[in-house]
């Protein structure tokens, strides 16, 4: 078997350290991905709020206050909430990381949901 060498005109430690860059240079452009996981199967969304399931028939209805609602998920899964977006107007979306779950409110008032695979870290 023939051996062939590459040197590019460089030297030995000169070529490691040019692919040794071109490597970390590469590794840089690869954003990693959050972990998704599928909102929790204890919070139902339905058409008038959320349900909690094996919770005796409890539930987060449409009208609920924000700061309500806002503790009543954190305690169901934790405290990751993140801001979402606001109109200026009173009307704010907010997202809990990782479960996909994302609240809508309208002037301090629980109105709505979005439930589908998380978006934000």
């Amino acid at each position: 078997m023939r051996e062939y060498k590459l040197n590019f005109g460089k030297t030995q430690p000169e070529l490691k350290r040019a692919i040794f860059a071109v490597f970390v240079a590469l590794s840089g452009c690869v954003s990693p991905q959050p972990e998704t996981k599928p909102m929790p199967q204890r919070i139902i969304p339905y058409s008038g709020g959320l349900k909690i399931a094996d919770s005796g028939g409890q539930e987060i209805s449409f009208g609920r206050t924000q700061a309500g609602v806002e503790k009543a998920i954190d305690r169901l899964v934790g405290p990751r909430i993140i801001d979402g977006v606001g109109d200026g107007a009173g009307c704010e979306l907010k997202s809990w990381s990782g479960t996909g779950l994302s609240l809508i409110f309208d002037k301090g008032a629980f109105v709505g949901w979005i439930a589908g695979p998380p978006t934000w870290p």
